[in-house]
């Protein structure tokens, strides 16, 4: 079992640059260098790794910050070596980052992650009870030198994690959001695979309650018809931006085995 372990000592905190690099490619416009990984982590940020024995697994990296006049913390990264996923150690770095904010009065951590991407939403939804706060389209920019995001449009999702709110303490406890009940089977899907030209606001359904689809394996569809993906994203930020603008909220994140299709579902008050 990896050891989950602050880091300290400026090795550490090249490790994490390694697998940075490792993670996001050589040529990653936003390497986090060593020297801001170690002034964050004693100016009140976060910086933890997991480690077997010698060898870094993984790491997660948050920065203080003020909101609305209460302190909280911005997660910048999350990175877990390519040959360790899969294991639970991203969670289980989460879950350290939260007892450790937890100490500190910490109650509220913010994240981005991009909607395309069906693991990080299991993962940030489902396993860890955070919420969606907003959607920002291409908030890093198109040319991040990064081939995971294949020069295209960079669209995140800005996520809020309540460290003590009951969302977050049910999915740490086990509650299991994946399987969808009645509701959520019957909502319409307002997003396909094949969906063609982005919907105008007017062209989408005023339902209680709706599923956007997703791919569930991005990385595959990039490499076998990125054109494809283009126009998916286009839909998929197109439905994003008009449910939340009209005070949708998203629920829950779902994959279905039978069918091979992934899907938010989002519910208005």
């Amino acid at each position: 079992m990896p050891e989950i372990r602050h880091l300290k000592e400026l090795s550490e905190f090249r490790d994490c640059v390694e697998l940075e690099r490792a993670t996001w490619g050589e040529a990653f416009s936003d390497i986090v260098p060593a020297s801001m990984l170690q002034v964050a982590a004693k100016v009140g940020g976060l910086l933890a790794g997991a480690y077997d024995g010698e060898r870094i697994l993984g790491f997660v990296f948050s920065l203080l910050g003020y909101q609305g006049g209460h302190m909280v913390h911005w997660s910048h990264m999350l990175a877990v070596d390519s040959d360790a996923r899969g294991q639970g150690i991203g969670r289980r770095l989460k879950l350290f980052q939260r007892t450790e904010l937890l100490k500190r009065r910490i109650q509220t951590v913010f994240w981005t992650f991009d909607p395309m991407v069906a693991r990080n939403a299991h993962l940030n939804i489902n396993r860890l009870g955070a919420s969606i706060s907003g959607f920002v389209p291409n908030m890093y920019g198109h040319e991040t030198g990064s081939p995971l995001h294949a020069g295209g449009d960079t669209d995140r999702f800005v996520a809020r994690w309540d460290l003590n709110g009951m969302r977050a303490r049910w999915a740490i406890d086990g509650g299991d959001s994946n399987d969808p009940s009645e509701a959520v089977a019957e909502a319409p899907l307002v997003t396909l695979p094949d969906a063609g030209e982005p919907a105008a606001d007017r062209e989408l359904p005023e339902e209680d309650s709706v599923r956007i689809a997703v791919p569930c394996d991005i990385v595959e569809l990039a490499a076998r018809d990125p054109e494809r993906l283009t126009k998916w994203r286009e839909v998929v930020r197109t439905a994003f931006l008009t449910y939340l603008r009209r005070n949708y909220a998203v629920q829950s994140f779902h994959r279905e085995s039978a069918t091979r299709r992934c899907y938010y579902y989002l519910r208005r008050p």
